[in-house]
């Protein structure tokens, strides 16, 4: 049961709020990787779902004042038609599978970055196909965050920018996605029931990670982007082979 494994679960919570708060992303990229060690993935979606986007929307209106609005309601929209799509593999595919392919893109997509890829002046289809990827991920497994990172860390935006324009992202397809799983009947008791108790402890985490945030320059901060996304490439292919 989901109440056996709460230290477990508010610590996870704890970590990856911390990692939120500082890089404006990698809360549902670390947490579900290393939540469903411990319970079941579907679980660990609806929990990352919930608290990510209560997360998310705090952030998203303090830091309002950065946001790239016209590249977020691309990636949004994007993101909503690939979402059907994400369902579709949240309710039928192998679980196993798909996280070990979600390791092998982030690392892909690691590798990518650390070789300093440029597409500031891409055209801007590239910004719907990662969105359209980004809403695939979003209801498949929570960790929607590498397509749209990896596209905005190439496009070059700066840190505050960065992180306001994904918390506005992050958001708008949160909401999206937990109307989809109340409709589908995919939200219980038990969930709403940690999500509760772990709330307080998600907000102390923002909070530890607001104060980092401004002790990091641009440099660090995107070397803080490639380590995390190797961490959750890397625990999505160790819990596949577990699974």
């Amino acid at each position: 049961m989901l109440q056996d494994h709460l230290l477990v679960i508010a610590t996870i919570i704890l970590f990856a709020s911390i990692v939120q708060s500082v890089a404006g992303f990698g809360f549902a990229l670390l947490a579900v990787p290393l939540m469903v060690m411990f319970v079941d993935l579907h679980q660990a979606v609806i929990i990352a779902t919930l608290l990510g986007t209560v997360s998310n929307l705090g952030q998203a209106w303090q830091l309002r004042h950065y946001q790239h609005r016209s590249i977020a309601y691309r990636f949004i929209v994007a993101s909503c038609l690939g979402a059907p799509f994400g369902f579709a593999l949240f309710k039928y595919a192998d679980q196993n599978i798909l996280k070990a392919l979600l390791g092998l893109g982030v690392l892909f997509g690691v590798w990518m970055l650390a070789r300093g890829r440029d597409m500031q002046h891409a055209n801007v289809s590239i910004d719907w196909l990662m969105g359209w990827l980004s809403g695939v991920l979003l209801l498949a497994t929570s960790t929607n965050g590498p397509p749209i990172v990896f596209t905005l860390q190439a496009r070059r935006l700066n840190p505050d920018t960065q992180r306001a324009t994904l918390n506005l992202i992050f958001s708008a397809t949160g909401i999206f996605s937990i109307g989809v799983f109340t409709l589908a009947g995919k939200i219980h008791a038990d969930e709403l029931l940690v999500v509760l108790k772990a709330t307080p402890v998600m907000l102390s985490g923002i909070f530890i990670g607001v104060v980092l945030r401004k002790h990091i320059n641009a440099v660090v901060f995107k070397k803080i982007v490639l380590l995390l996304l190797t961490l959750g490439g890397l625990s999505s292919i160790v819990s596949s082979l577990l699974g």
